[in-house]
């Protein structure tokens, strides 16, 4: 943050951890600045001074989101758009990939749990703070798979069909999140280690292929 010291840089991302953690576990409105300054063993006049309240606090929070997922997917805030000359197997190849990435975010890196409880409360009880991630990430990531999706089927990248199959792929992706116990369970893994990873996302993948190719009108 532009002019801002250390010590407030350490404040600001202690308090959106710790805001992340407990608006996703308990929600907002049980979430106290008290609790939150806690967990984030800082003052709790902090999230005013920092954010301006609590509910700022949650929009920080949003916004942290937007930027991780958007970093650790496309690899930049604001990634270059897609090639309209991109070939079809070169964009199935560039959805692949960012499968791949996702895939390992998503089950294996700790800070994906609090993201997800986050965004899953925000989606069921929808706040400011929802606005930031669906301007954030439903245009930006969305939209660039669908466009992705666009050139690798030849439909069009705003065709509801287009759109559905998109959502239906990061559907995929987060149910290895939020289901995550009974996925450990029923598939008798004591967590999710590399070659965990490598069997969920190669799965995922080979569905991706297949209603790709489908689309196409090729067979897998």
């Amino acid at each position: 943050m532009l002019g801002l010291s250390l010590d407030d840089q350490g404040t600001r991302t202690a308090l959106i951890r710790a805001g992340l953690d407990l608006f996703g576990r308990h929600g907002f409105e049980a979430s106290s600045i008290r609790q939150i300054a806690q967990a984030a063993s800082v003052n709790s006049a902090g999230i005013a001074y920092h954010f301006g309240g609590k509910g700022g606090l949650r929009e920080a929070c949003a916004q942290s989101v937007v930027e991780t997922i958007r970093q650790r997917l496309l690899g930049d805030a604001a990634p270059p758009p897609v090639p309209v000359d991109l070939g079809p197997d070169a964009a199935l190849e560039a959805i692949l990939a960012l499968v791949g990435r996702a895939t390992t975010f998503i089950v294996r890196n700790p800070e994906s749990e609090a993201i997800a409880r986050f965004v899953v409360r925000e989606m069921m009880e929808p706040s400011p703070a929802f606005d930031i991630l669906y301007e954030g990430l439903v245009g930006p990531v969305h939209g660039r798979l669908c466009r992705l999706w666009a050139a690798a089927t030849g439909m069009e990248a705003e065709a509801e069909r287009t759109r559905i199959g998109v959502f239906a792929m990061i559907g995929q992706l987060l149910y290895f999140r939020l289901a995550r116990p009974a996925v450990t369970r029923r598939m008798g893994w004591s967590g999710i280690g590399e070659a965990e990873e490598r069997a969920i996302a190669g799965s995922i993948r080979s569905a991706v292929t297949a209603t790709i190719l489908a689309a196409r009108g090729e067979r897998p």
